[in-house]
């Protein structure tokens, strides 16, 4: 049996997944990450080791390496910042 009335439209999500306070500064957000990098770095090396010589392992390395260079720019800003701040630079 067919419905008189079909459902309604689904209602749209109108608050973001992600939001990024706007208070936050600087180095947090290098911080935060930083973080976030080193558990894609972790992530994705696990996930090769456990499936060594398989099909798309190269992409999957290519995710690796660009984390890590990444996390080495993010680290190199946050050290920087961090030693402008000793120095008391603006």
């Amino acid at each position: 049996m067919k419905k008189i009335v079909p459902d309604p439209p689904a209602s749209l999500i109108t608050t973001p997944y992600f939001s990024i306070h706007s208070d936050l500064i600087p180095p947090d957000s290098l911080a935060f990450a930083s973080e976030l990098l080193r558990g894609i770095h972790e992530t994705t090396d696990e996930f090769c080791r456990a499936h060594a010589n398989e099909p798309g392992q190269g992409m999957l390395m290519s995710v690796l390496h660009s984390a890590e260079m990444a996390r080495a720019l993010v680290e190199h800003a946050l050290s920087t910042l961090q030693a402008m701040d000793a120095r008391g630079e603006p």
